[in-house]
């Protein structure tokens, strides 16, 4: 399942992290990404205890606005194994398949609110160029609706898929048996 050598969750002796990454995962399993970090179980657990924290309840942002980023981020970094997992997850909370996947290819060319663009062209920056963000980045977020509080949501999301995005390339995390891929662009202008 990756390049280096993962722990299986049907393995007598498994991580007893695994029964807690079970029972919150919607499927019912355990992920690549967890099974490929079991080798190093403090940073399993902590790279678990935040997506949770992030992606669990989004709140000040929508499911949608934290699922917009989770797949706009990854198809920017090609990571094709969390576009997979988070394009159905996008599709879900924006109740409509074929947007999230023009959002997968080129989320400027998709049919989204003029909110939404912001906030993924925050999010592409910060990725891109992190170290040329200034206030005005804040600022234009805030123009636009966004409170700090969501301000904080989104660039700790944005953060955590560009931290997750290097793990699963980092380490070749194959997708698990039965999950398509799913088609993305590189999301640059």
């Amino acid at each position: 399942m990756s390049w280096t050598r993962s722990v299986s969750p049907d393995l007598e002796g498994a991580p007893e992290s695994f029964d807690r990454i079970r029972a919150t995962s919607s499927a019912g399993q355990v992920a690549g990404i967890w099974q490929a970090l079991a080798l190093d179980l403090p940073g399993l657990e902590a790279s678990h205890a935040l997506y949770r924290a992030l992606m669990g309840n989004p709140a000040p942002l929508t499911r949608a606005q934290a699922e917009l980023i989770a797949v706009v981020v990854s198809a920017l970094n090609g990571c094709g194994y969390c576009v997979a997992h988070h394009g159905p997850k996008l599709a879900r909370a924006l109740g409509d398949d074929a947007l999230a996947r023009a959002v997968a290819l080129d989320y400027r060319a998709a049919n989204l609110k003029a909110q939404d663009r912001v906030l993924l062209d925050y999010a592409v920056a910060l990725t891109c160029e992190p170290s040329e963000r200034t206030r005005a980045d804040v600022e234009r977020l805030t123009e636009y609706g966004f409170a700090d509080p969501s301000v904080v949501r989104a660039t700790g999301i944005t953060a955590y898929y560009n931290f997750t995005n290097r793990i699963v390339n980092g380490l070749g995390v194959e997708l698990e048996p039965g999950l398509s891929p799913w088609p993305f662009g590189n999301q640059k202008s």
